[in-house]
């Protein structure tokens, strides 16, 4: 690697939002150019703060296994909303080079449509059963410390949510007693279903960090993180305020385009009145 890359690379990885805004501004080629540069973990961690199509646009520009080596290093819900933005056939050549089980994980996420809980959740998150003693979940967490979260979701044997136990207490539990005995059993969860402005809005966010998602049946399906959502929020406000902008300038350019009719039709109505007047 040369020092232009090895530079890249380290302030890509230090300033990842200033690098993905930077890209964001490149034609798509470019920020292929700089992507396709990069260890697919670098180039992964910028996707986390470039708009997702602005994402889908570069890494077409990539070779299928390229694209698949960076979607595979970033989170399946950041890798499902980039792919629900890429062409169909072009998503089928990435998704069919995943390895089978994350195939799997992206065709559930793309379910759900766009923007909403199930389509933002992140589905990769360790749950326990409520009967498992608590040596067994962590020593289970310890093997798996990248799905662990804030919180250990506790489901039924029917994958129903049935608790949630956040990790202070499990870690001070006794190592004999059941999750059931531990957990809290009132649960503020969100359905799959529900919009961005539900998911935005919810008031939960005053009080926790992940809100676990759930299906008709109530079955846990995955979580939905407090940076999801806000990051949401700031998406939907620059877009909101991008439309406003639009309407304003449509609007001022209709009334300075009837202003200048105006200008240009009186002097032709005072001179055809004048030279009535003129005539004997």
């Amino acid at each position: 690697m040369n020092l232009e890359r090895q530079l890249l690379a380290q302030f890509a990885t230090d300033h990842p939002a200033e690098v993905a805004s930077a890209l964001a501004a490149m034609s798509h080629r470019e920020a292929a150019l700089v992507l396709g540069d990069l260890a697919p973990t670098v180039a992964a961690s910028l996707l986390h703060y470039l708009p997702s199509l602005s994402a889908a646009l570069a890494l077409e520009q990539l070779a299928a296994e390229d694209a698949t080596a960076i979607l595979t290093a970033v989170r399946p819900d950041i890798a499902a909303a980039i792919l629900r933005t890429t062409p169909s056939k072009r998503r089928a050549a990435v998704v069919e080079c995943f390895p089978s089980r994350l195939q799997t994980v992206i065709a559930n996420l793309l379910i759900y449509a766009e923007d909403t809980a199930g389509a933002l959740m992140d589905p990769e998150v360790l749950t326990a059963f409520e009967q498992e003693p608590v040596h067994q979940v962590l020593e289970r967490l310890q093997r798996n410390p990248a799905h662990a979260l804030y919180y250990l979701y506790v489901i039924a044997e029917d994958q129903r949510l049935v608790g949630v136990v956040n990790m202070r207490e499990l870690m001070g539990a006794r190592p004999d007693a059941s999750l059931a005995a531990v957990c809290t059993r009132h649960v503020a969860a969100i359905a799959a279903s529900a919009t961005w402005q539900t998911v935005v809005e919810h008031p939960a966010w005053s009080s926790v960090h992940a809100l676990p998602v759930v299906d008709r049946a109530g079955q846990f399906v995955g979580v939905l993180r407090y940076e999801t959502a806000r990051a949401l929020e700031r998406r939907r406000a620059s877009a909101a305020q991008t439309d406003s902008g639009l309407q304003t300038a449509s609007a001022l350019g209709e009334l300075f385009g009837l202003g200048l009719r105006g200008i240009f039709q009186w002097p032709a109505s005072e001179i055809a009145g004048g030279s009535g007047r003129r005539e004997p």
